[in-house]
């Protein structure tokens, strides 16, 4: 079989079943040079290993309704009869080369046979230094693997004294085991959350505030207790996850890859169902934030209250009345300026307008009785 035999074949295999090669690389997604080089008879592609054009082929067989197992053993046997002639081919020239250098030895003249040995001479040269080269390589390959397995050796050696010193455990103190366990603070990224993969429930409570806790995954429980903030927590499930909180506004929620919004106010208890399918919430009454501050604040004033509640009111209305007489001298003296204006009005100047008579010449009237 040659290599023209099977892209005829494989040409009349489409045309028989009336497709296109446009339809073909519409279907099977590779390039049209390709699927026409293949027709053609040239399968010898650049950049395209020889594995590739086996897998090419056997989709192209099985799109053209082919057995493409029978398409495959054609192409083996097209390749092993290049290989076979490209062989012939080396061999011929090989020998067509042997002839040639036979022929220039027996007519050429001894600075061509001088030439001809140090040629030969230079082959046998750079022959001994690839094997030099190799043998160095072996032998640092070698080195390394000595060294490789020394250094494991090392590490898996273990003397009595430390196995003993490392099987030791102290007992943990009474405080320490009544505290609960909080589990590891993760700085609040998205990065360190983990992604859902589309199968199941997985449920991200990252803790913004101080909030009691209580986890329970499948109807085991995860996790209960105070947890800080800065908190991770992130759970697997199959069927449910149940979450109660004491600080619905501490929770920064993510379920099933969706972020949620805000579940509910600081210090209201929520109670939290995930399924596959739904998140049913159930927020509580709200707590105060914190009640320790009033208590302590309305102490403190009953306490600062207690001695002044007797004498407070007492001192206050005979204080307000001093301020009280003091208007009044300002509503008496005050008439005193305006009496003022009574010198002003003088009278008396009515006497001197008595001199008008004299004024008057009376003197030079005849007088109108006798003896006047």
């Amino acid at each position: 079989m040659d290599a023209y035999s099977l892209g005829q074949i494989l040409r009349e295999a489409r045309e028989a079943n009336e497709i296109t090669i446009e339809d073909a690389v519409a279907g099977l997604k590779i390039r049209q040079p390709i699927l026409e080089a293949f027709e053609a008879g040239e399968f010898e592609i650049a950049g395209v290993p020889e594995i590739q054009v086996r897998g090419m082929l056997r989709i192209y067989g099985r799109f053209l309704e082919l057995d493409e197992e029978d398409v495959l053993r054609l192409y083996s046997q097209m390749r092993l009869a290049q290989e076979k002639a490209r062989r012939s081919r080396r061999g011929s020239r090989r020998r067509r080369e042997e002839a040639e250098a036979e022929r220039v030895l027996s007519s050429t003249q001894p600075m061509q046979e001088m030439q001809l040995a140090e040629r030969r001479s230079s082959t046998c040269r750079s022959v001994l230094r690839v094997l030099l080269l190799l043998l160095i390589s072996a032998a640092a390959l070698a080195i390394i693997a000595y060294v490789t397995v020394e250094l494991v050796g090392l590490e898996n050696v273990i003397s009595p004294g430390q196995a003993a010193d490392a099987t030791v455990i102290s007992p943990p103190t009474e405080t320490e085991a009544a505290l609960p366990a909080e589990p590891a603070a993760a700085a609040p990224t998205d990065s360190n959350r983990a992604q859902y993969g589309g199968s199941g429930i997985l449920v991200s409570l990252l803790l913004t505030q101080r909030s009691w806790m209580s986890v329970q995954v499948d109807g085991v429980e995860q996790f209960s207790g105070i947890a800080a903030p800065d908190t991770l927590l992130e759970y697997n499930a199959l069927s449910e996850v149940r979450v109660a909180a004491a600080n619905a506004m501490a929770l920064d929620v993510i379920w099933n890859g969706q972020r949620q919004g805000q579940i509910g106010g600081r210090g209201q208890r929520a109670d939290i169902r995930f399924t596959a399918t739904e998140a049913i919430v159930e927020l509580g009454p709200a707590g105060a934030p914190t009640p320790v501050r009033p208590v302590a604040e309305l102490v403190a004033a009953t306490a600062a209250a207690e001695p002044t509640a007797t004498e407070g009111p007492s001192p206050t209305p005979t204080e307000t009345l001093v301020p009280s007489d003091t208007p009044i001298p300002t509503l008496t003296y005050t008439p005193f300026p305006t009496i003022t204006p009574i010198p002003s009005a003088t009278p008396t100047p009515g006497p001197p307008t008595a001199i008008l008579p004299p004024r008057v010449t009376q003197a030079g009237l005849p007088p109108t009785k006798e003896g006047a």
